[in-house]
């Protein structure tokens, strides 16, 4: 099987993931990096030849990338690939234009349960979907010797619209007693813009392994506040070390926050009082949420993918 994944994106998730599948079956997997997912918003896109070598299946990071090579050779791509969706996005056009591609996959991993549930409802074969989730990070283990401050709540991601990031500015405001760290790209303009930057009780540093098993290791609440998700990852590696989730309820976090009870799940769009009550109620929770997400290894990840890799060729 040939991985097809974006060579900018060989050190995010997407790239992530199928590196870690073909180092756990390197004689079955080969990588192959292409330049760019194809979405249309680039116009060198439709001048740019980059052909596929000829494998029995193919695993494409991205829909587009898969829509891209499904046109360009239709029987070479249709029922021998796989493809992963982790949420849906304006580039991958409407929904029915989803149903319509996907249905010509092998098979398409979901992140999370409701994306694949509506694309099923909306006509999605439903021997095409497999709820796949995501995997912990190998590299996401404690950190020996850091110590544990109760008074901590961590935000990971990249900054942009879909991150609720409106809602810190009053947080960081209304509980001063607690820490905030931020972990993530472009956060800085929107922390000047707000003047919070220099607040005491916020530190904003670089997303990398070293400090997400760092500051994971001694924090106490993961915060997680976008309106739409595939995932988010960080919330399961942050969930695998101890990290008590509090996160709005789209892409897998309802799969893993039992609410009230190892975590809390937010509506979209949270009043930031509701947000600070959640916060002041986790010593009420009664169940860590690490048995929650010990079973998503890349292990789990690589399986399914050898198992789909024997069905297509079989």
């Amino acid at each position: 099987m040939l991985l097809v994944g974006v060579w900018v994106n060989r050190n995010w998730i997407l790239g992530n993931w199928i590196k870690e599948v073909k180092a756990r079956s390197p004689n079955n997997f080969k990588l192959w990096w292409v330049p760019t997912i194809y979405s249309g918003k680039r116009k060198f896109e439709k001048f740019l030849k980059f052909p596929l070598p000829n494998y029995d299946a193919y695993f494409f990071s991205y829909p587009t990338i898969f829509k891209y090579y499904l046109g360009q050779n239709f029987k070479k791509f249709e029922n021998k690939s796989i493809v992963l969706y982790p949420h849906n996005e304006p580039e991958m056009g409407t929904i029915s234009d989803q149903i319509e591609l996907l249905n010509h996959a092998f098979k398409t991993y979901f992140y999370c349960k409701a994306d694949a549930d509506h694309l099923i409802s909306n006509g999605l074969h439903p021997s095409k979907a497999l709820v796949a989730n995501c995997a912990i990070d190998i590299d996401c283990v404690i950190t020996k010797n850091v110590v544990s401050n109760p008074q901590t709540i961590v935000l990971a991601s990249k900054f942009g619209p879909r991150k609720g990031a409106e809602l810190i500015p009053p947080l960081i405001k209304m509980l001063p007693e607690w820490n905030f760290v931020i972990m993530g790209r472009g956060w800085k303009p929107f922390l000047k813009r707000e003047k919070i930057i220099d607040f005491p009780n916020l530190t904003y540093v670089k997303f990398n392994k070293e400090n997400r098993a760092k500051i994971l290791s001694g924090a106490k609440i993961f915060l997680s506040l976008s309106n739409l998700e595939g995932g988010p990852v960080p919330l399961i590696e942050s969930m695998s070390l101890g990290v008590i989730p509090i996160s709005t309820n789209t892409g897998f976090a309802p799969e893993f926050i039992k609410d009230g009870v190892n975590g809390y799940l937010l509506p979209i769009n949270p009043d930031p009082e509701l947000i600070v009550a959640k916060i002041r109620s986790v010593v009420e929770l009664s169940e860590k949420p690490e048995f929650a997400v010990s079973h998503l290894t890349w292990d789990r990840i690589a399986k399914f993918t050898f198992q789909d890799l024997v069905n297509i060729t079989s």
